[in-house]
């Protein structure tokens, strides 16, 4: 099989990757628009929400995490995979609440914060709890190392006659007429760097937003979600909006060093979408991981590889036709009720 990838953020990069390691010829090709991986902090969890649920189809991603990251990094010769646990810091009583009263996940424990240094750092009235399984993957690195062994193979630029061409162009997939029936809410997403002396390394925070050890006292924190901007150009409001949270939470000084932002590609139905087109079966998608990619994409690309080589089915969540017609009916309705 011969396959053309459009789009080289985190689905095409891995999925260009996983293909090429499975023996299926591809190319690559990217134009300069802005990848929301690159921006994207690069975070994986088991949960979901502020109830702290099991995201969908957690079980099956996380091994695939574990293995597929730490072999990449071995055959690149580069680090970018960081394990790493998260104090999840409850911001109002209500949500405290919300977690008590439903099923836990086993990967979430309560935590009485007993260390010096985070009881100094952190403002903690409504509890802590602690969740073991995620950490973070450093885009840029890994791009970049995979957009190099893409060149270095002759995988990267157009072909002229694939039999198959699989987009994977993020945020842009919303206005292109091939895909645009999908559904899209894709999310304007804000993202500080900030420098906090002081402030422990071992662990990711989350108080409704995250924030990231990247080292020297720096840190990741985002991010904002605004669903009426398009433009994936850093917002006022934005940082203004993280900076209130910060102080609620944060007990610390803190200086802002950048002010970055993206476009997550989020389809309506929030599950990510993968198949063919009805109408064009050699032009198919791999798209909508929103915040989720580096937990879903291994996982995913390899379940699409098995798809091609053995029909193995894909995740019915997943599959382009079908949501593709429900977006279709539900447009439909609307028309018709309108």
């Amino acid at each position: 099989m011969n396959l053309q990838i459009i789009g080289h953020g985190i689905a095409g990069a891995l999925l260009a990757e996983i293909a090429s390691q499975n023996g299926i010829r591809v190319s690559v090709w990217a134009d300069d628009s802005p990848a929301s991986s690159r921006v994207a902090a690069g975070l994986f969890t088991p949960v979901t929400g502020q109830r702290l649920s099991l995201s969908w189809r957690a079980d099956d991603a996380l091994p695939e995490v574990d293995r597929f990251y730490p072999d990449l990094e071995e055959g690149l010769g580069c680090k970018f995979f960081h394990p790493l646990p998260t104090l999840r810091v409850f911001t109002s009583e209500k949500q405290r609440r919300e977690w008590e009263e439903k099923p836990k996940a086993d990967c979430v424990h309560p935590l009485n914060l007993t260390e010096p240094r985070l009881q100094a750092s952190l403002r903690t009235p409504w509890g802590v709890v602690y969740i073991e399984g995620g950490g973070w993957v450093d885009l840029p690195v890994l791009l970049d190392a995979l957009e190099q062994r893409r060149k270095s193979r002759n995988e990267w630029g157009r072909n002229p006659k694939p039999d198959l061409t699989v987009h994977a162009t993020g945020h842009q997939a919303a206005r292109d007429p091939l895909w645009k029936a999908v559904g899209w809410r894709n999310a304007h997403g804000d993202v500080l760097t900030v420098k906090i002396p002081g402030l422990p390394t071992d662990f990711i925070y989350s108080f409704d937003k995250f924030l990231l050890p990247l080292g020297e006292d720096r840190f990741r924190f985002g991010a904002t979600y605004h669903w009426d901007v398009d433009d994936p150009v850093p917002q006022p409001d934005g940082r203004t909006e993280l900076e209130a949270s910060l102080k609620n939470t944060l007990a610390l000084p803190y200086e802002i060093q950048d002010h970055q932002a993206g476009i997550r590609p989020v389809a309506i139905a929030r599950v990510p979408i993968i198949g063919p087109h009805p109408e064009q079966p050699d032009q198919w998608i791999f798209n909508g991981f929103g915040s989720k990619g580096v937990l879903y994409t291994p996982w995913l690309a390899q379940r699409l590889v098995d798809h091609w080589q053995t029909q193995r089915p894909l995740p019915k969540e997943t599959q382009s036709l079908r949501r593709i017609q429900r977006q279709r009916d539900r447009l439909k309705g609307i028309r018709e009720k309108g």
